[in-house]
């Protein structure tokens, strides 16, 4: 079992702004010290991230540095989060060069998962043919990753698509492929993660464990999400598969929330 953190947490979200005029070049980008939060994910005891797509991207110039950072602190690069439209006929194929181009960095570091967060909502709001316009852009984008040796998955996410229960139910009617449950996201959105976890169990990816409190997302065991009864449910049902943490848009300090994290997780995962 891998067990990572995510980097999203250590820096304001933003996109990079390539992709105000070229959807080739859309990304999602964490403003952070890369090697600083890798540092201190690394102190808190974790041995791989998950990081944002443009937090990928930016060294596929020159590949070796972010190897060598990575094997500097003895950290793996578990998986990369990748938003996506998805929806619009015409601008599919740019997506897919900007698929591509996510999909070959992330080999060249031994990435083993992706998780696309999106399924843009029109201006006139969700229409009924969408949910067939995201599955088939999933189809495509999930064979560019397995090419590279990378399994794909969708991540319900506030915001998307699929952030309501009967949204995330469309998707994977209409879908086949696997799920990364984030355990705040399908509570904020209305859900209750444990039973959106047995439901999906057969297909899930990997898991994100995340809280939730009054105020947003929060460090493992702080906040109202039922993660241990997620945990112990996974374990019942014989699953050996990967864990992200992860805690974005949290107000606290940001090494802290890690440490936190991880202790919260000592003797039930580690």
């Amino acid at each position: 079992m891998k067990l990572g953190h995510m980097t999203n947490g250590f820096g304001p979200l933003v996109g990079d702004g390539g992709g105000v005029t070229s959807v080739k070049d859309i990304r999602y980008l964490t403003m952070c010290d890369d090697e600083a939060a890798l540092k201190s994910i690394t102190d808190a005891g974790f041995r791989y991230i998950e990081v944002l797509e443009g937090n990928l991207t930016k060294y596929a110039g020159d590949i070796e540095v972010l190897r060598d950072m990575l094997a500097r602190y003895n950290a793996g690069m578990m998986s990369v989060c990748s938003g996506a439209n998805f929806i619009y006929k015409d601008a599919l194929k740019d997506e897919m060069a900007h698929m591509e181009a996510v999909a070959a960095a992330g080999e060249k570091v031994g990435v083993s998962y992706v998780c696309f967060c999106g399924g843009a909502i029109r201006a006139d709001g969700i229409r009924d043919d969408d949910y067939r316009l995201l599955a088939e852009g999933l189809k495509e984008a999930g064979k560019i990753f397995a090419s590279h040796g990378i399994e794909a998955s969708y991540h319900p996410h506030l915001g998307s698509m699929a952030e309501k229960p009967d949204q995330v139910d469309r998707l994977f009617e209409a879908s086949d492929i696997k799920i990364c449950p984030d355990l705040a996201h399908l509570a904020a959105g209305g859900g209750d993660p444990l039973a959106i976890v047995r439901k999906y169990y057969d297909r899930i990816s990997f898991v994100h464990l995340k809280d939730l409190d009054d105020h947003g997302f929060a460090p493992l065991g702080t906040g109202s999400v039922d993660v241990e009864g997620v945990i112990n449910f996974l374990k019942e049902k014989g699953y050996t598969g990967d864990y992200l943490v992860e805690c974005d848009g949290y107000a606290g300090d940001p090494a802290e929330a890690c440490r936190t994290s991880y202790n919260y997780l000592t003797g039930k995962l580690i």
